[in-house]
């Protein structure tokens, strides 16, 4: 055991832990910018300074293991001044406008810039900002003006995506985040999955917005203009309207999309459970035909640009169903027009998305038929409360509302979509369905569920055994496919989410300060929504959805096969 004294408080632990960590389980606030739990990303920023008795030099308390004895000072007047001493400098390189600036409701920077009453000494007003800008991105934007060099988006991008697409360079004298080798980030290895984004502590980097092209159609009487949330999507906003985690704010955000003008209210989950159709219908034939194998899910954009940049010898075994979400663009455009007797050309199809590569995904140049785009605009879960907060809707104090339902019934099985394991659970269900000519009540798939980076399990289908697996993280996929798991075992089926814990943890969600992530994981928090959601609705498998299975009947016809394969399929290339 180790006896520590915090500003005055008497600390035991036999943890090797930090100055940080033991102050923050011991309730004691300590101010931090660069640091974030479970990244390898400290001592950067200088703002969580503290003095030890009989040291001369202060220390920075994310990186300095205490000891037994230390008497541990973080309120004295001389780490006063050293934090906000650097503060001051941090705001002589920051842009300090906050009236316009997105973050300014929670701006981790603006909090410790109020708390420690900092000011600038010589306060940085560039004249022209398009020098600091890079908006060539279809998904993603760096604003130079506003980087703190915290590291955080470098860090993250290593250690979450082993990719090292964003970095803090040094040019010259000049030291500033970039892209690799300052290409835009679609023309790097970038996955665009936005982790990066998630965990910038100001507005330095931030979604391609997508709001003007929905406010035009909107205002255009010419356009009809249908909008969907993903799964993920419910399970956060009313983090943004101060309703606490791990709320379901579904009926609410139905609600919000009526007061806001769009002429259809319908729902990804939807989507969801026809890429199931699809997907699954794909997998038996894969399983009847032997192969090829490994199957691997396609919803993710942030996936399939690893698997184009870093691994096209796989690209043969991604499912050519596509996403939720152009599965569902694609049907807004041909089934929706031919039982609503509206001109294709009219519809404009916006989706509300908790990821920033789905912005890339939507403007991919194959996601068309017939000359019209699957999707028209993709907004983030962020750019939605902007949205309903510009329009003045108090949203916390709505009534639940309910989508149009002849694309926005779903199942339990199109919910858990947002969540690691989610899409291998849903097609479980239906492919066993499917196979064995059975309404199966054992759909619950626990292996696949969780957080570890990397699932796996043998389920039992007709009689055979086949071996699946599940990804989450691209960092895993590259030490999956390192360990050469490929070559030592057979799969038959592998589900892949770029995102640590799946879509509810994308790049498009609420920023989650640090306080609140070394107290929670938010992705279990956000999943727990969309498996309650599951448990709780009357039909849990994708084929059981009565207006899709009118829908196939009427238009599509067989999954996988006709008009069905030709407009809800896509094939990835180099």
């Amino acid at each position: 055991m180790k006896t520590i004294v915090i500003d005055g408080n008497v600390i035991e632990t036999s943890d090797v832990t930090t100055i940080l960590k033991l102050a923050k389980d011991n309730n004691i606030d300590i101010s931090t910018l660069c640091f974030l739990p479970d990244c390898i990303d400290i001592g950067n920023c200088g703002v969580c300074k503290v003095e030890i008795q009989g040291r001369e030099q202060l220390v920075t308390a994310c990186n300095t293991l205490v000891e037994d004895g230390m008497v541990i000072d973080t309120k004295s007047e001389r780490v006063a001044e050293a934090v906000k001493g650097r503060l001051s400098e941090l705001l002589d390189k920051h842009e300090f406008k906050c009236g316009t600036c997105p973050r300014k409701e929670n701006c981790e920077f603006l909090k410790l810039v109020i708390k420690h009453k900092a000011r600038a000494t010589t306060p940085f007003m560039p004249k022209d900002k398009t020098e600091y800008l890079d908006v060539r991105s279809k998904s993603i934007i760096i604003d130079r003006t506003k980087c703190v060099l915290c590291g955080r988006c470098e860090a993250t991008c290593e250690s979450k995506t082993g990719t090292a697409s964003i970095k803090i360079v040094r040019d010259g004298d000049l030291v500033r985040v970039s892209t690799t080798d300052d290409k835009c980030f679609d023309d790097t290895n970038c996955l665009l999955c936005g982790q990066c984004v998630a965990v910038c502590p100001v507005a330095a980097l931030s979604e391609k917005p997508h709001i003007d092209r929905v406010k035009e159609a909107l205002e255009d009487p010419e356009k009809h203009v249908i909008v969907a949330m993903a799964p993920s999507v419910r399970t956060a906003l009313g983090e943004l309207f101060k309703m606490g985690y791990g709320v379901d704010v579904t009926g609410k955000i139905y609600t919000a999309l009526k007061e806001l003008g769009f002429n259809r209210i319908f729902d990804i989950n939807f989507g969801a459970d026809m890429t199931i159709m699809e997907e699954a219908t794909e997998l038996i034939q894969r399983i009847n035909n032997n192969g090829p194998f490994p199957m691997f899910t396609s919803c993710c954009p942030g996936w399939v640009r690893q698997a184009e940049n870093y691994y096209p010898e796989l690209l043969s075994n991604l499912s050519s169903a596509k996403s939720p979400q152009q599965i569902f663009g694609a049907a807004t455009k041909s089934y929706y027009p031919s039982i609503s007797d509206i001109d294709p050309s009219k519809i404009f199809t916006v989706t509300i998305m908790p990821c920033t590569a789905k912005k890339y995904e939507a403007d991919r140049p194959e996601m068309e038929n017939d000359g019209l785009r699957n999707i028209d605009a993709v907004i983030t879960t962020r750019e939605l409360a902007k949205m309903v907060k510009d329009a003045k809707i108090n949203f916390a104090t709505l009534e639940d509302g309910e989508c149009d339902l002849a694309m926005g019934e779903y199942t339990g099985a199109g919910t858990i979509f947002g969540a690691t394991g989610g899409v291998m659970e849903a097609a479980l269900r239906t492919a066993k369905d499917f196979v064995e000519k059975a309404d199966l009540h054992d759909i619950e798939y626990e292996a696949v569920r969780g957080l570890n980076g990397i699932k796996e399990a043998t389920v039992e289908i007709g009689g055979s055994e086949y071996n699946v697996a599940v990804i989450n993280g691209s960092v895993n996929v590259f030490e999956f496919i390192k360990s050469g798991a490929l070559d030592r075992k057979q799969y038959h089926f592998i589900e892949v989410m770029a995102c640590p814990g799946g879509c509810v943890n994308g790049g498009g969600q609420p920023h989650v300060p640090v306080a609140d992530r070394m107290d929670m994981d938010i992705r279990l928090v956000r999943a727990s929504v969309l498996y309650n959601q599951d448990k709780n609705l009357p039909k849990r498998k994708s084929h059981e959805n009565e207006a899709l299975k009118r829908m196939y009947d009427s238009y599509y016809g067989t999954p996988g096969e006709g008009l069905a394969h030709k407009l809800l399929h896509v094939k990835y290339k180099k």
